[in-house]
């Protein structure tokens, strides 16, 4: 049986933009020569042994066999320091790759003003047959406010939730996955009298804390808090951001986390998980291939989804939710066959095929409202996170994607774990709003 699968995400946030300085410079296009290959650089998060990287590999083998002058050089990086590092090597030297991503919205200012990002909207609309297909919520994030146009195509996106053994769960005696805080915390207590760790987290993998803090976070104050922090009309160390950091504290003092949370690494914990050890995971689509596979785990069948829970006091962010939303962009300084070349991969990359492709073979969601899927290749973990992404009324990132300091993906990050290695939650925003204060 096959149907079609719509997956509309609704993006409703707005963004704050300040900018930044840098120096670029424009690729050299002599390579349009027909007695020279065209070079197609890549660097995006698409690496390592996933289903989904060889996917994203076998286009790239599959567009050079149709042109035969075509050179891909695919610098993917599957761990996000390296990709982060190799990103600011490129924008410092002026040699940005064809297609690439940049993480977060407030700091595309910049990048627009120099031209370093192409505006899809000329692209979107000489092709509708290709972009009509994405949905139009996830389209819509990469339009800037105070710019024309939209400046990236979505490529991935999914709700970032809970991930949780059923089997634990009930080994716990609990029926039914908690929906609230004061819930959760009651499970917690009774997954660790059976010797289990409630959640895996690894906080070496400092993203892992991040992603815990943004869903507490949106469910305490909603998903217009990161803009107000953004904008500067919300700080830190205001009391209610304070307070969101203090449930993270929470769950640490009451032994939530594994042993030694903060050295832990995510491939660890993940481990951990699909061992049975843990009841839990806060984790987002990518690792829904891990969870269903008989190789990788004998719960393949009872690893369930659910959205972290709400507070008690704020029903009215029940449904506030973080989802990952990832980008492809091109080059803005492309010209000539290169830029023609680079579009057509773009397309193919992005395409309802590939997009098939990435869900039936690699469990990943792209946001594509055309793919015609066959629901039997298809995992009831894939089918459920789907249908659970489409009830998001209030949606964002991480917290940092809306502050124009780039430094904040680190700030923000190692002043959470700063707290599972002593440090209070007053300490943290303290961090956290001086690097703030500092930059004016």
């Amino acid at each position: 049986m096959k149907k079609i699968i719509a997956l509309l995400l609704v993006l409703t946030m707005g963004i704050g933009l300040t900018a930044c300085g840098s120096k670029h410079t424009s690729k050299d296009t002599s390579k349009d020569s027909k007695d020279e290959k065209i070079e197609i650089r890549l660097l995006t998060r698409s690496a390592g042994p996933s289903m989904s990287a060889q996917i994203f590999r076998d286009i790239l083998k599959d567009f050079e066999e149709k042109h035969p002058d075509v050179v891909i050089i695919d610098e993917s990086q599957g761990d996000e320091s390296s990709f982060n590092n190799k990103l600011k090597t490129d924008i410092a030297s002026g040699t940005l790759p064809n297609i690439f991503r940049i993480q977060g919205v407030s700091n595309l200012g910049e990048y627009i003003k120099n031209g370093m990002i192409m505006n899809m909207d000329p692209i979107y609309e000489a092709d509708k047959e290709w972009s009509q297909g994405l949905t139009e919520g996830a389209v819509n994030y990469y339009k800037v406010p105070g710019f024309d146009g939209s400046y990236g195509v979505p490529a991935e996106s999914g709700l970032i939730g809970v991930f949780y053994n059923e089997v634990v769960l009930k080994e716990a005696g609990i029926d039914k996955f908690p929906e609230t805080w004061n819930e959760l915390k009651a499970a917690i207590e009774k997954i660790k009298a059976i010797n289990k760790t409630p959640i895996a987290l690894g906080a070496k993998s400092t993203y892992m804390a991040g992603h815990l803090h943004n869903n507490i976070l949106y469910k305490w104050l909603g998903a217009d808090a990161p803009k107000a922090l953004g904008d500067r009309t919300m700080k830190w160390t205001d009391s209610e951001v304070v307070e969101t950091l203090s449930y993270v504290k929470e769950l640490y003092d009451m032994g939530a986390f594994p042993e030694g949370v903060a050295g832990l690494s995510d491939d660890i914990v993940i481990t951990q998980f699909l061992k049975g050890e843990a009841a839990m995971i806060i984790t987002g689509p990518w690792n829904i291939g891990k969870f269903t596979s008989e190789e990788e785990t004998e719960y393949y069948n009872d690893i369930k989804i659910a959205k972290f829970p709400y507070f008690e006091d704020k029903p009215q962010f029940k449904d506030y939710d973080m989802q990952s939303i990832n980008p492809f962009m091109i080059n803005g300084k492309l010209e000539g066959k290169e830029k023609e070349y680079t579009i057509e991969l773009m397309k193919m990359l992005t395409s309802a095929d590939a997009a098939k492709r990435y869900a039936e073979e690699a469990q990943s969601i792209m946001p594509r409202n055309d793919m015609v899927l066959d629901e039997g290749s298809l995992s009831k973990l894939f089918q459920d996170v789907v249908e659970l992404s489409g009830t998001s009324t209030g949606i964002a990132v991480d917290v940092f994607d809306f502050d124009p300091l780039a430094s904040m993906q680190d700030r923000t990050r190692n002043s959470i774990v700063g707290m599972f290695v002593g440090n209070t939650p007053e300490q943290a925003a303290q961090e956290i709003q001086a690097e703030i204060d500092k930059s004016k």
